[in-house]
């Protein structure tokens, strides 16, 4: 099944009724089941970048070469 993120609602409901995740955690992995690889790229850099870990100045405050 090739989906995109705008799929998202679709895959929904497909998983409103698993047990043992609330509805945040549901529409989120919704999403991430729905989303393409460059949608899900996207998402995590879009994450990462909203705690000011992407890129150089990131990788420095944790270290990293």
């Amino acid at each position: 099944m090739k989906t995109s993120l705008k799929d998202w609602p679709r895959i929904y409901a497909r998983i409103r009724n698993v047990r043992g995740l609330d509805e945040h955690e549901k529409i989120l992995y919704a999403r991430s089941l729905a989303a393409t690889p460059d949608e899900r790229w996207q998402m995590n850099e879009t994450f990462l970048r909203s705690f000011n870990l992407w890129g150089r100045s990131g990788m420095k405050k944790f270290g990293s070469n």
